[in-house]
């Protein structure tokens, strides 16, 4: 019953009359869903960015449609990657930081594996960060399959890119007839930053001790980078992003193998793929460093490429679309009716008035929406309250709240309702599971 106002208030807020929209295919291909941990889209080649980061993914935007303004629920993956696999925003899915602690996906929240396997089709997860574990995020509901592998303080320590893919193939080849549905985590890019040979050094060129030790970024270092007793210059960032970049070129190479599997086995030319990042990370775009803190454009603008039988090739989409547009197009594709409660709409078919974006995981209560007319991001527990013009594309010239586009978005961000609240929803953590935080810098 809980769910209903919430459903109403969202509704109202997204003004998003948009969840009928579609062709309604009645076909039953597979569906692959890449989620690619802590990746902005302007580190993308397929975004425009001038290293050649993502030849694979080029190459699968020039088959399908890339989405130049997607945009993430959440700067921080666990609420993110709810959105993702619900459909539903953070206040209505509940998972992510709220009163007390750490909350799951509410238990009358369904989520996309339920609806896919209710259907018929097979479904399998490979999730490599502990935020999504089973008994931290309820995300394994609905997965018959819920592969999951921890990280510890180095990038080093989880299952890469390459280990993943193979986990993937081996499911596949486990596989009889029915169609799936797989979602693949790939949590590379995260720090630290230590992509394998040759990757670790393809794009810093430069040697010697300008060169960012390898290893560096381990939870106490992002500590003191924070509290300013690490400070790194010019020379130091390059190599930093440098390495960052390498995460992302390697991902790419496994995505690129895990393509060439399907294909191999006949699965490919039928299937819709989406890729897409959870959140994107801040290079001192604002002055600060990492994920999870803020809500601007570097944080929430997210990588979003699709390939669906039939829609048309190289298709570049400007129109604003979200995170929560995945599951309702997910849903069509395989002749599913769209559920009223989603509230999203089927990617290519819509233009989103509004990207709102809720909570932070260093920040206190943050909200935010985005419009044609601009950007408003607002701390509810501080107070503080930015707008930014259209015009102030990478949001560095905060505005007084005067104009009458600013206090009507500021009226839809009042109307949200708070984060989680309920205690029997809060979920406490192992200690186990709290040195695992702590070593990947999530706590103190």
């Amino acid at each position: 019953m809980r769910l209903a106002p919430f459903i109403r208030i969202t509704l109202l807020c997204f003004v998003l009359a948009t969840a009928g929209c579609g062709g309604g295919d009645t076909g039953r291909g597979d569906v692959l869903l890449v989620i690619v941990d802590t990746a902005r889209a302007d580190h993308f080649s397929a975004y425009g960015y001038p290293r050649r980061t993502t030849p694979n993914l080029d190459r699968l935007a020039s088959e399908g449609q890339r989405y130049d303004e997607a945009w993430a629920q959440a700067p921080w993956t666990l609420p993110a990657i709810a959105s993702i696999l619900t459909g539903q925003p953070p206040h209505v899915h509940g998972a992510g930081r709220g009163a007390g602690g750490i909350h799951p996906v509410r238990e009358e929240v369904a989520t996309l594996a339920e609806r896919m396997r209710s259907e018929g089709y097979a479904t399998a997860a490979f999730i490599n960060v502990l935020w999504c574990e089973a008994r931290i995020s309820a995300l394994d509901r609905g997965f018959e399959v819920y592969d999951y592998h921890g990280s510890d303080e180095t990038n080093l320590g989880h299952r890469d890119a390459g280990r993943t893919t193979d986990a993937v193939l081996a499911w596949l080849d486990r596989l009889d007839d029915e169609p799936f549905f797989a979602v693949v985590h790939y949590f590379d890019p995260h720090l630290t930053y230590d992509p394998p040979d040759p990757y670790d050094t393809m794009f810093d060129q430069e040697a010697g001790s300008r060169r960012i030790p390898r290893g560096f970024g381990s939870a106490s270092q992002v500590f003191q980078i924070r509290d300013g007793t690490i400070r790194l210059g010019p020379p130091e960032r390059e190599s930093l992003i440098a390495r960052y970049d390498g995460e992302i070129r390697y991902t790419d190479e496994q995505f690129g193998r895990l393509r060439e599997g399907l294909e191999q086995r006949g699965r490919w030319d039928d299937a819709l793929v989406v890729v897409v990042a959870d959140h994107g990370e801040e290079f001192w775009d604002h002055g600060g460093f990492e994920h999870g803190h803020s809500h601007y454009r570097e944080m929430l603008r997210v990588p979003l490429i699709t390939k669906r039988p039939g829609s048309p090739a190289g298709e570049v989409v400007d129109r604003r679309v979200r995170q929560l547009d995945i599951a309702p197009t997910v849903l069509d594709f395989a002749g599913i009716p769209l559920p009223q409660e989603l509230p999203g709409g089927v990617l290519g078919t819509i233009d989103a008035p509004y990207a709102v974006a809720e909570g932070s995981l260093w920040a206190g209560h943050l909200v935010s929406i985005r419009s044609d007319g601009g950007t408003l991001i607002r701390n509810h527990s501080t107070g503080a309250i930015a707008f930014y013009v259209p015009e102030d594309k990478f949001e560095q010239h905060p505005l007084p709240i005067e104009t009458e586009t600013a206090k009507n978005l500021q009226n839809i961000l009042e109307a949200l309702p708070a984060l989680p609240t309920t205690p029997a929803d809060l979920r406490q953590l192992t200690e186990e599971q709290k040195n695992q935080l702590r070593s990947l810098g999530y706590m103190q």
